[in-house]
């Protein structure tokens, strides 16, 4: 959009004002453009739901002030020479200004970080590239675009394409945005080749990540997308991700040596919406709950958070929902009409969902729900819920298909509490058993309603191997063809006060739907049994 005012001399060579670096935005440029409707997006700082709130309005300057460009300040933008100090001129120019700069169309070398000052707004041209030509470790320290004090943060800060940034090739490692601060809007830009690092790390409140395509990522562990590390209130809609690591994440920093300021924060009311990509190694979706260094212990949550109508593929696990390290819980977590491919998923442990918890912290997972969430195309089983102090899951109108792999289970559920399935489809296949529950650590109040499971070939569809107050309701069973020996429920001796009740099993032919070895089974209603 900005392109539309840049001066209308264009003669002039770069960096020479009025030339094409020139780009001017005076009070009668607005008054101009006010007559056509296109002043009133650049004059307010628009807060809403989508958009972060308290940025000052873009300032108007006289007829004789332009918009600032790096070539204003030494740039040359042909990829050859170092522009990183140039670059840093015409960013903290911006803050100080309190205008939106322009990276005009070119490729801008950085050969060290970019500090960002509060306030700082620059809009990425079409054909413009932000190019990080060095090797850093990963972390935020070392990002290309990064605070000057990660103890200090740097708010308000917008940058804006549809212009790129990356690396130069995979040898160039490190974070390429990693910034903290509040009402940060990232918007509209790509950034394509980068290695050993996240694409953007983010930490504050309101901030807003929308339409960023992340791409050429290196096909390795350590190269994520777009993660959240901390802070209220962000909202990422419309992002495209493609890296090797884990694609869009709710994840504090679990290594207070890396970034000590930035240890341990907690996420609360932050949400992904409409977003797609494709790990090459790791996961889609996460939630996690990790120390990954240092000596110290973690005492973060993540709650209230969600992911909605998102889709995408995995090489390993499509959803983590981890908590290992912190005394915190992850609560309230929710994924709606979402999806994950996970065909080519060679680890028998990769599960397309994993919700799962440690022993030695405490830490929890509670009411976490899933609405119509589907693994797509599983290769081991779609799901494996384990570890104390999980409860409240939900799982509403999901499918959950028979593994193409050696797999033998579908979902399995384990050492938790109140896991209820409603209006669920489990699809089974030969040697595949669709639900067992608690075949290591006992389970309590399981719920099994109105749900539907077809294809059944062999055992039982619903195993209670382990469930105290188990309650199996309003559900159907459909063997598949000549499968003879297919079983509805099986209730073995180490379940008590199961309730079997208004379940049509006429889809089974076995003799025997239900096996009861348990000593205080209610069964009630069933139709076939």
């Amino acid at each position: 959009m900005f392109e539309h005012f840049r001066g209308a001399d264009t003669a002039g060579t770069p960096g020479e004002r009025g030339g094409q670096a020139g780009a001017q935005l005076s009070r009668r440029g607005l008054l101009l453009l006010g007559g056509a409707g296109l002043a009133a997006p650049l004059l307010a700082a628009l807060p809403s739901s989508s958009s972060p709130v308290g940025a000052a309005p873009l300032a108007t300057r006289g007829d004789d002030d332009d918009l600032p460009t790096p070539r204003d300040y030494g740039a040359k933008g042909n990829g050859r020479n170092d522009d990183t100090r140039a670059l840093q001129r015409f960013i903290d120019a911006t803050a100080r200004r309190g205008v939106v700069g322009v990276v005009p169309r070119g490729t801008y070398r950085c050969t060290s970080s970019l500090l960002v000052p509060a306030g700082a707004r620059f809009h990425l041209e079409a054909g413009s590239l932000l190019l990080k030509d060095w090797a850093a470790p990963a972390g935020l320290l070392d990002a290309l675009l990064r605070n000057a004090d990660l103890a200090v943060p740097s708010s308000r800060v917008r940058i804006t394409g549809p212009g790129s940034i990356g690396a130069r090739d995979h040898s160039r490692t490190g974070v390429l945005i990693g910034l903290y601060g509040h009402d940060v809007l990232l918007s509209d830009f790509t950034i394509n080749t980068y290695a050993g690092g996240q694409a953007i790390m983010y930490g504050g409140d309101r901030g807003r990540i929308h339409r960023v395509t992340v791409e050429n990522s290196a096909p390795e562990f350590g190269t994520g997308g777009i993660r959240v590390f901390g802070g209220t209130d962000f909202l990422g809609t419309d992002c495209h991700v493609e890296s090797g690591d884990d694609c869009f994440q709710f994840v504090p920093i679990g290594n207070p040596e890396a970034e000590p300021s930035l240890y341990d924060q907690s996420i609360t009311h932050g949400s992904f919406v409409g977003c797609t990509g494709a790990s090459s190694q790791s996961r889609f979706l996460v939630a996690i709950l990790e120390w990954t260094g240092g000596e110290n212990s973690m005492s973060a949550v993540i709650e209230d958070c969600s992911f909605s109508d998102c889709h995408g593929s995995a090489a390993g696990r499509g959803i983590g929902v981890k908590n290992t390290h912190s005394s915190g819980a992850i609560q309230r977590l929710s994924f709606t009409d979402c999806s994950v491919a996970v065909p080519t998923a060679a680890d028998e442990q990769s599960q397309g969902i994993r919700v799962q918890t440690g022993s030695e912290f405490g830490g929890a997972i509670r009411d976490v729900v899933f609405t119509r969430t589907d693994i797509l195309d599983p290769v081991n089983s779609p799901m494996r819920i384990g570890g104390p102090n999980i409860s409240g899951l939900t799982f509403d109108g999901c499918t959950f298909t028979a593994p193409s792999g050696a797999a033998p289970t579908i979902v399995v559920v384990d050492g938790t509490d109140r896991t209820r399935f409603h209006d669920c489809t489990f699809v089974g296949a030969p040697g595949k058993r669709p639900l067992v529950v608690g075949p290591v650590n006992p389970v309590t109040g399981l719920s099994v309603e109105d749900c539907r499971f077809t294809g059944i070939d062999g055992g039982w569809a619903v195993d209670l191997v382990r469930a105290s107050g188990a309650r199996i309701t309003g559900s159907t069973f459909q063997a598949a063809p000549g499968s003879p020996t297919t079983r509805a429920i099986r209730v073995a001796p180490g379940s008590s006060a199961v309730v079997i009740e208004g379940n049509d099993v006429t889809g089974i032919s076995h003799a025997e739907p239900v096996t009861d070895r348990a000593l205080d089974t209610v069964l009630s209603g069933n139709q076939g049994a």
